[in-house]
């Protein structure tokens, strides 16, 4: 918003008095809907989460396969690590496996780097970091605020990024200040756990999935 110096001539402060009723009249850009992997699973816009549990990877693909509606989806790794992934591999989750853009970084700061860029730019749907080390609460904070400017400067055209962190060798949840934290483990007898472990004014809760969905 215009500050007004009141050291500044009187039109000058005319003038930045009628651009700050101009930004005050301006109506509020709608909140974008969140991205829903799963009906149970709501991830806020403009926001960096957490997944965690066995079956992380497949719930990060599920976000992946949703959002690629919307934009490119980045996929980051660690670029020394033996496991990769194959975009085509994802088809049962992935509708336009053509829509993921998969990178290596060299070090850890690299891909944390890689991906507040990404957020930042706004070019993207989403972006998927897999950690092979937690990061501090710093770190987490930075991504959090490079996806809210990606937000702002898109809000009215393009994708609304959000960040999705997983550990690339832990089942567990480790990342400190996300918005919220999900894990999805696959059923012996069949079907999914989902669990809420974390999120901002919810209570913790759990939902078993029959199915998980297919991309349309």
């Amino acid at each position: 918003m215009t500050a007004i110096p009141d050291s500044a001539p009187a039109p000058l402060q005319a003038a930045a008095l009628a651009q700050r009723l101009v930004e005050a009249s301006r109506p509020a850009s709608p909140t974008p809907a969140p991205l829903m992997p799963v009906p149970q699973m709501a991830l806020a816009r403009g926001r960096v989460h957490e997944v965690a549990g066995p079956a992380r990877r497949t719930l990060a693909a599920l976000a992946a396969g949703m959002a690629g509606g919307e934009g490119p989806v980045l996929w980051l790794q660690p670029g020394w690590a033996s496991e990769g992934l194959c975009a085509q591999g994802l088809r049962p989750l992935v509708a336009d496996p053509g829509a993921l853009i998969l990178a290596r970084a060299t070090t850890t700061l690299d891909l944390l780097w890689a991906a507040e860029e990404a957020l930042r730019a706004g070019s993207v749907a989403l972006v998927i970091a897999a950690l092979p080390e937690p990061p501090d609460l710093r770190q987490i904070r930075r991504l959090h605020l490079a996806a809210e400017d990606g937000l702002t400067r898109n809000r009215r055209a393009g994708p609304a990024p959000l960040g999705l962190v997983y550990a690339q060798d832990s089942a567990a949840g480790r990342c400190p200040g996300v918005e919220s934290r999900w894990a999805l483990h696959p059923l012996p007898a069949g079907g999914w756990r989902l669990d809420r472990l974390l999120a901002r004014g919810q209570p913790p809760a759990d939902w078993t999935l029959t199915t998980l969905p297919r991309p349309a």
